[in-house]
């Protein structure tokens, strides 16, 4: 195959189908799997910039091949797909591991082809990166590339902005001086994916995440940047102009945002979820207005960073026949919530579930973690007891824990500054990263600690979170004994294996354990406990040809 442009998404360890490892917790509100196989959104809104501009670009979801084909050969496929560029993620720092491992096989076959990494963790590692990894050829930096990635195709990097890259043996950097503040340029031709799509064919490498095939999910960036400061987050608003030059928000208009849901609706029926808090530039009456004009038969989710009023509530139920919310309180525990970066109190978090209630949205789903700053072990059983609570107030809320893992993001608050907000940071250069990736449990990839709790703490206290959580919803009636059981099968699996890793025995004797649970059924997990609504792929699609083909491509 050849392509002018491939952009190439790794597994978070590149060679984890000959490993035990066993992570499936960290990844559990999330559709991705352990190995975080969903795209970055940035390589839909690249394709489709340079496509329009007359390039070949192609998308290979390697993890996701991975994870459904056993046998898949990496390396043959990488050495016959030909490119004059291949680009590849390195946005979260889970993907350390595989992303440079596949840049380094990419090299190896294609010497005179370029490769480059993008992302904003390549971004903030970009010195270490281009000092110690030989075979990348150049970073895009920041968090938009689609200008400087056409400006580095057309006229090389010297020319392009926010871009570093070695020239005769010497590091150059070009700073990060194109930051776009509209977004309405860079919008997803949802075509451009089809295509892809037949390109490759092959449905496990040309779709968005693994279980993409049996519960798809559209989604619509609304915004870049942020304007809270949660204090683990490199996305913060702290981080980005820290790190990113980023000093304002990059908002979508209102009609952007109509047009590219309008492109994924007359395509699909699968649910759109909304990326990003529609108050930002006091959006939602206008995109509420345009959403119900083009009556939709998907359901929407949308999120918010803090309670919103009901008028705002009132507006976004009216835009389609099943509307859901997110919310992410963090912590029962208004305190911890406060400490994190969420301002704002249960009073009105829970006058937020009565106008759910009052207004019949279809589900409001609330997600907390643990490893926060001033959070004790103790606060594990609080994540249910707040639960059912809520749900006393209306049955139509649902909630998910996790633990903060497995890394506090570099550029947050808490890695620059972690003694401010009790933490400590235990990794700091890039390869310590890569090889915690590697650790049989999840405990070990942990690059922090708390003065609150050490890493035993943040995983016990995760698990029983988890844990008690699935029994309420299995009280309320919110999921079945199978989805419970198959739940605690892996909170189980999870325990055993750290046993096994403490006590340095071999993980052999649980290997079909983890295939099992963190793989074959993980898809199965998340749609039991209705982590998102669902129907497969192809009963999604609207065209009958296509229907076909993507029937056709799943088996």
């Amino acid at each position: 195959m050849k392509v002018d442009v491939a952009l190439i998404h790794a597994p978070s360890v590149y060679d984890f189908r000959d490993r035990y490892l066993y992570a499936t917790v960290i990844s559990e509100v999330v559709p991705s799997l352990f190995v975080f196989d969903m795209i970055p959104y940035g390589f839909l809104t690249l394709a489709t910039y340079l496509t329009r501009r007359g390039y070949k670009v192609g998308i290979f979801n390697l993890a996701s091949k991975m994870l459904r084909d056993r046998e898949f050969d990496v390396e043959g496929f990488l050495r016959d797909l030909e490119a004059e560029v291949y680009g590849i993620d390195l946005h979260w720092l889970v993907h350390a591991h595989g992303a440079l491992e596949i840049a380094e096989i990419l090299k190896r076959y294609h010497p005179d082809s370029k490769v480059v990494l993008g992302g904003l963790s390549s971004t903030f590692f970009r010195r270490e990166i281009m000092t110690n990894y030989d075979f990348i050829d150049a970073i895009l930096l920041g968090d938009s590339t689609e200008v400087p990635f056409l400006k580095f195709l057309e006229e090389g990097p010297s020319r392009a902005p926010n871009v570093i890259w070695r020239e005769n043996g010497r590091i150059k950097e070009n700073e990060i001086s194109w930051i776009p503040n509209n977004l309405d340029e860079f919008i997803i031709d949802h075509r451009v994916l089809v295509k892809n799509l037949m390109r490759c064919r092959d449905l496990s490498l040309g779709v968005p995440f693994c279980s993409f095939i049996e519960a798809p999910i559209a989604g619509v960036i609304t915004v870049k940047g942020c304007s809270f400061d949660c204090v683990t987050c490199g996305g913060s608003k702290f981080s980005y102009s820290s790190f990113f030059r980023r000093n304002r928000l990059a908002l979508k208009s209102p009609q952007a945002i109509a047009d590219e849901v309008e492109g994924i609706a007359g395509l699909s029926s699968m649910p759109i979820f909304f990326v990003g808090d529609l108050r930002y530039g006091d959006r939602v009456e206008e995109v509420s207005k345009l959403l119900r004009e083009l009556d939709l038969e998907n359901e929407l989710i949308f999120e918010f960073f803090s309670p919103p009023s009901r008028k705002v509530l009132e507006q976004l139920r009216r835009t389609s026949h099943k509307v859901y919310l997110q919310i992410s309180p963090e912590s029962p525990l208004e305190e911890v919530r406060r400490a994190f970066g969420r301002p704002y109190g249960n009073e009105q978090l829970e006058k937020m579930v009565r106008h759910v209630e009052e207004l019949k949205f279809e589900r409001l789903d609330l997600y907390f973690m643990m490893g926060l700053p001033k959070q004790t072990p103790d606060q594990a059983h609080l994540v249910a007891s707040y639960f059912l609570k809520l749900r006393e107030i209306s049955s139509r809320v649902d909630a998910f824990v996790s633990p903060l893992a497995p890394f506090v993001d570099p550029g947050s608050r808490a890695f620059v500054s972690p003694e401010m907000y009790g933490y400590e940071i235990l990794f700091r250069d890039l390869e310590s990263y890569r090889r915690a990736l590697t650790s049989y449990h999840w405990k070990y990839s942990l690059n922090y600690r708390t003065v609150w709790m050490d890493r035993q703490d943040v995983v016990s206290s995760s698990l029983t979170a988890y844990e008690e959580l699935n029994k309420a919803k299995l009280e309320t009636g919110l999921i079945d004994e199978r989805a419970y059981e198959l739940a605690k099968r892996r909170v189980q699996l999870d325990r055993e294996v750290l046993k096994y890793v403490e006590m340095g025995l071999p993980l052999d004797r649980v290997k079909e354990s983890i295939e099992e649970l963190a793989i074959k059924l993980d898809a199965e997990v998340k749609k039991s406990l209705s982590l998102y609504p669902t129907r497969d792929l192809a009963h999604c699609i609207k065209n009958p040809l296509l229907r076909g083909v993507v029937s056709f491509l799943a088996r």
